[in-house]
């Protein structure tokens, strides 16, 4: 199941993917934004509200055309708050449970970023 997703910041970074289900409404979809400290690029995911947050990162690191780091941090943009620790729960969860409403994230690898 592969999300839309839009690359941006980069002239052949461009992905399109696939609808999330094809009966997915837009209003169980929620838009991601993640922004890679380390390559400038932000990718912007639409996501279905029963997908894991563990899922969007995988999505995230297949945009990113990177594999997971122990040293990698993804954290939200409004608080700061560690995104990783959040994977076994479903973003419609997540959001009810009040982390980061914006859906903005920002990444950064390991050996690289701010």
């Amino acid at each position: 199941m592969a999300p839309n997703s839009e690359l941006t910041g980069a002239a052949d970074a461009t992905h399109d993917g696939t609808t999330v289900g094809a009966n997915a409404k837009p209003d169980h979809e929620r838009q991601v934004t993640i922004d890679n400290k380390d390559s400038g690029d932000t990718i912007k995911l639409r996501q279905s509200v029963s997908d894991t947050i563990g899922s969007i990162i995988d999505a995230m690191y297949a945009d990113f055309r990177q594999t997971r780091e122990q040293e990698d941090r993804l954290q939200c943009r409004g608080n700061g708050e560690d995104v990783f620790q959040f994977s076994a729960l479903p973003l419609a969860q997540y959001l009810d449970q009040g982390h980061c409403p914006d859906l903005h994230w920002s990444f950064v690898g390991g050996t690289g970023g701010a």
